[in-house]
């Protein structure tokens, strides 16, 4: 037993399955499941596992923090006297509680917060830069003669409303079309970017991101 590790304690199995090389066992959340190497083997357990509202509460505070929002402070004019001078009141719980409210309930605020959290790897990319780095007329050169780009491995590229996301950061561009196609797409060419192809701003964008290793050219 180990304090960083999630183990359970012993159950009865339900299913007791012998895996050869090449298996995938699928397991539902909720249920416990123990392993063991009948030989020499290497065997994987990915897990896929939704946010807790731990993570959910601490990304969105770092959030706020990182972009300074919420700066306002409690205010209350009505505030009475009252004989007990420790007791906190309902009536100011309930308006501490809106107040802090106030920023989940901002659509804009929760979206792009959202984007960002949930489009951020998890674990460490691996990014491969190009040296030297392309410039947006080479991009736009290499595509026009039928080049693909291919998504890297891992990234994360998500749409929330009509904002793209790459690892934690928004497309800002108005091209929302192109940028679902990086989103739904692993392999692109220069005809699923539309008009968006002949757009300076776009290229320089896309330029940005294949600098940064997340999209490349097979060579």
């Amino acid at each position: 037993p180990h304090p960083d590790l999630l183990q359970v304690d012993p159950f009865d199995a339900i299913i007791d399955d012998e895996m050869v090389p090449g298996d995938i066992l699928y397991i539902p959340p909720g249920f416990p499941h123990e392993g063991y190497a009948i030989e020499e083997s290497l065997n994987y357990s990915v897990g896929f596992r939704a946010p807790n509202a731990r993570e959910l509460f601490s990304g969105f505070a770092d959030y706020v923090i990182a972009n300074e929002l919420g700066s306002y402070r409690y205010s209350d004019p009505d505030l009475a006297f009252r004989d007990n001078p420790a007791l906190i009141q309902q009536g100011e719980l309930t308006k501490l509680h809106g107040m802090m409210q106030d920023l989940l309930d901002q659509p804009d605020v929760f979206r792009k917060w959202f984007g960002e959290f949930i489009s951020q790897s998890r674990h460490e990319l691996d990014l491969a830069p190009p040296e030297p780095a392309y410039s947006p007329d080479e991009i736009q050169e290499l595509l026009s003669q039928g080049e693909s780009l291919f998504r890297l491995n891992g990234l994360r590229v998500l749409r929330v409303g009509d904002t793209c996301f790459v690892n934690g950061e928004a497309l800002k561009t108005p091209h929302i079309e192109a940028a679902d196609v990086l989103c739904q797409y692993d392999e692109i060419n220069a005809a699923m970017l539309g008009d968006a192809f002949s757009d300076p701003e776009f290229v320089t964008l896309l330029t940005v991101l294949i600098n940064n290793g997340y999209w490349y050219f097979d060579d």
